[in-house]
């Protein structure tokens, strides 16, 4: 009876900033009326909503966008420009209490705002790439490291005692050391 469809392309800019695009695509395998558009067809978008930010290597934001090519309502367009309150913002720890606090439940879409967790999942899994595409980034020159990447400590398999970062970051484990 519904379909969502949510894509999100990460990627290095000439510039030297990382971008992520996100895309949520609503439709219905159904024809139906629309109050405001009118006679929708089986596959028209509910909402095609989309989203860019741009951030550099310590995840600050420089850029933020949106487009809304389908919404069911006139008014949804109205929030278009409301990501432009996170420009100047880091992407870290506490990153949902600062979206809480700088745009307000009512003050935009339900669907963009949902369609900012995919994004920034995105932006960390295209930023841990490094800017060399041919290297493994962090992972490469793991031993060396003198502080811990954004990833250590963010997630279980990332976890301070648990057995990965126990084998290619030692040196930040907080668990057993690994068997030689």
């Amino acid at each position: 009876m519904h379909r969502r469809s949510v894509e999100c392309l990460g990627y290095l800019r000439d510039d030297g900033l990382w971008e992520v695009e996100a895309r949520l695509v609503d439709t219905k395998p159904y024809p139906r009326q629309d109050r405001y558009r009118g006679e929708q067809q089986p596959g028209d978008p509910v909402h095609d909503i989309r989203l860019r930010l741009a951030v550099d290597e310590t995840f600050l934001i420089h850029e933020a966008g949106t487009t809304m090519q389908s919404t069911p309502y006139p008014s949804c367009l109205d929030v278009e420009g409301i990501l432009q309150r996170l420009v100047g913002e880091r992407i870290g720890k506490g990153w949902r209490d600062t979206v809480r606090h700088k745009i307000g439940r009512l003050e935009t879409c339900t669907h963009l705002q949902e369609l900012l967790g995919p994004a920034v999942t995105t932006l960390f899994q295209t930023v841990s790439s490094s800017k060399d595409p041919e290297s493994r980034g962090a992972l490469e020159r793991s031993h060396e490291a003198t502080k811990p990447p954004f990833f250590v400590g963010g997630c279980y398999s990332w976890r301070l005692d648990g057995p990965v970062v126990a084998e290619m970051f030692p040196q930040f484990a907080t668990g057993p050391k690994p068997q030689s």
